[in-house]
């Protein structure tokens, strides 16, 4: 601001905890509600600062009301925790800016106040009422000071860049946050399915576990879709998972939410994506799924009730032709959820009838039939991807005004809505969250290498960006595997200049095999290797059976004694060794047998070659062909 300028005001305004309130989740649901309740929180904030002579600089929504901005894309979180506003100070004093900014954070209080209060009273209206009972104790003990909300206003300095004006609000905010009030709380009893940290809701005080459960039990058979048998959460968990309640009866987007609410893939749809769309083009196949949906949705529960199997919607691509009502989910088509007790714990169905085994029996023929005739059973395993633009509050810092840094605020909101197309429409993918520089998502194996290279690819070229993948079995706590896919980006992180990858491989076996890698590599020419390119050519050679899927373990077994425990080799092989080596196992698992590797299989093999000594570890370059292997083996 030079000396001739009016005042303005930066306003800096967060919301947390994120990472543990979103990843807290059993269910694919739990995970995409703690997202969308966190935006929906931020969107009600930043309603109450936007004014005339207030611009909102980050997220870029223009001067749209940000859930009419939201609206175009409704089902999926699009704001991140924090945002950025500057306020002219000859519209807006910076007492009045202080003001709204207070009813920002009253607002978003409120909101989630009034959420868990509609979804309470949900939950009870088949029982007593919770009002005056103990559960109004653990009520006002969880949520009303639930999430932390800081913010911060600093006034522009004469003569000062905008980069440092934004470090130092930055900085404050910072400072603020470190300086938090600490709140000692007291939770008692059986502590929350989800969190495992705060007391569940029950009744009583003091009361047993075993009567505290008897309610849960009741829910969870009354209210199938929002409690899983012997689970009990706390007032912030359930609130979670009965969102969709309050989305569809009280809030902004209750009409779009009330007719057709969107519904959250499972981990076991988001792994037999790829199964269900091989039915695309084979229209007899396709009568025989449909065939198979309609007599699992005949199953009874041991009540003699239609048993409760939801309605699923398949990813988003593959909606054009298998919609809701004739699609069930991917966990009917593993074997083993045709288990008695599976049966009878998840769907009160009781195996043992006469007439539920011959029902049982006839679905499971019609399963076989599915994967006779589509050549294999469909995968069990699926992929979590944590990505984060790097450097940010050092870019931020660059920025020369607020005009630039709106700029780049837009670049990131445009790449969001790119990020939804790319991953939902073009791939078998879901969004969890999409919100400027970062972004969660599930994808199927057999397109988790396309989307990881077009996510990098059409990131804003003012900065880079890192990712981490988490690649585990259906069965796998969600919240672990959430949990390894942010560690992983955060290994990524601690790459030199960044711009990097880290994929974990969590096998249901136990075994684990971890790889960090730049997306980039240089060969001894200096030309740049894709890693992830390298990687879809090498799972090419292996799908179409040009090459053996043994010849990785062939190649491991002929190295493992030469590793030393700094995982490199413990003597210096020349290069020209390891690639000899190399070229002499995949030749051998080359399937034309007497012939020598085409032009197009030999490129692969000299590019998988080029980058191996540009991996941390020797170690980690196996682990890089172990994941790449497995992709094309469970791809299906």
């Amino acid at each position: 601001m030079t000396e001739n300028q009016s005042p303005r005001f930066m306003l800096m305004f967060t919301i947390g905890p994120v990472q543990s309130f979103i990843e807290a989740a059993r269910k694919t649901e739990d995970l995409w509600m703690g997202s969308y309740i966190l935006s929906y929180l931020v969107a009600t904030a930043m309603e109450k600062v936007q004014s005339d002579g207030v611009e909102i600089i980050y997220p870029a929504i223009g001067t749209e009301s940000p859930f009419k901005f939201w609206k175009k894309n409704f089902a999926t979180p699009s704001f991140p925790n924090l945002f950025l506003a500057i306020g002219d100070g000859v519209k807006v004093s910076q007492d009045s800016l202080v003001e709204r900014a207070g009813k920002a954070e009253d607002a978003a209080k409120s909101e989630f106040e009034s959420m868990a209060k509609r979804v309470l009273d949900e939950a009870f209206k088949a029982s007593l009422p919770w009002h005056g009972t103990y559960v109004q104790e653990i009520y006002n003990r969880q949520i009303p000071d639930f999430f932390d909300i800081y913010w911060v206003i600093t006034e522009e300095k004469t003569e000062e860049e905008y980069g440092k004006w934004y470090a130092r609000t930055a900085g404050n905010l910072a400072a603020i946050k470190n300086c938090r009030t600490f709140k000692q709380m007291s939770e008692f009893g059986r502590k929350c399915s989800l969190d495992g940290i705060r007391e569940i809701l029950h009744k009583k005080e003091n009361e047993s576990i075993d009567d505290a459960m008897e309610w849960w039990d009741d829910f969870a058979e009354r209210k199938r879709q929002f409690c899983r048998p012997k689970e009990a959460l706390c007032a912030v968990s359930l609130t979670k998972r009965m969102g969709m309640h309050y989305l569809k009866e009280h809030s902004k987007f209750s009409e779009e939410f009330g007719d057709d609410p969107p519904q959250f893939p499972s981990t076991s749809e988001v792994a037999t994506a790829a199964f269900k769309e091989q039915l695309r083009c084979k229209c007899i196949v396709l009568g025989i799924y449909t065939d198979f949906v309609k007599e699992v949705k005949k199953l009874k529960d041991r009540n003699g009730n239609p048993a409760d199997i939801p309605k699923i919607s398949p990813l988003p691509k593959s909606s054009d032709f298998l919609q809701r009502e004739n699609n069930i989910d991917g966990e009917w088509l593993y074997e083993e959820t045709y288990n008695d007790s599976y049966l009878e714990r998840y769907y009160n169905i009781d195996a043992k009838k006469e007439k539920t085994q011959i029902q049982i029996q006839t679905c499971k023929k019609l399963r076989s039939k599915l994967v006779e005739q589509l050549e294999g059973e469909p995968g069990k395993y699926y992929a979590a991807i944590a990505l984060d633009g790097d450097n940010m509050g050092e870019k931020n810092r660059e920025a020369k005004d607020k005009e630039e840094h709106a700029k780049r605020s837009n670049q990131l909101m445009k790449y969001a809505n790119k990020v939804r197309r790319t991953v939902e429409e073009k791939h078998l993918g879901k969004l969890t969250y999409a919100g400027g520089d970062d972004l969660l998502a599930l994808a199927n194996l057999n397109d988790l290498l396309p989307i990881l290279k077009k996510l990098r690819k059409r990131f804003p070229k003012f900065t880079r960006a890192s990712a981490g993948v988490c690649i585990a079995h259906h069965k796998m706590p969600l919240t672990d595997v959430i949990r390894h896919a942010r560690r992983m980006e955060k290994e990524a992180k601690k790459v030199d200049r960044k711009d990097a990858l880290g994929i974990a491989l969590y096998k249901h076996s136990g075994n684990v095999s971890q790889v960090v890698t730049k997306w980039e590599h240089k060969n001894s020419d200096g030309c740049k290797l894709n890693v992830i390119d390298i990687g879809k050519n090498l799972v090419n050679l292996l799908e179409n059976d040009e090459i053996s899927k043994r010849f990785l373990y062939t190649f491991r077994d002929a190295f493992a004694k030469l590793i030393g425990d700094d995982k490199n080799l413990m003597i210096e092989l020349p290069s020209e060794l390891v690639d000899k080596e190399f070229k002499r196992i995949i030749g051998r698992a080359y399937k034309t047998k007497g012939q020598e590797l085409d032009k197009r299989s030999q490129r692969t093999v000299n590019q998988t070659l080029d980058i191996w000594t540009n991996f941390n570890t020797f170690t980690e370059y196996i682990n890089f062909l172990e994941i790449i292997t497995f992709i094309s083996r469970e791809s299906k």
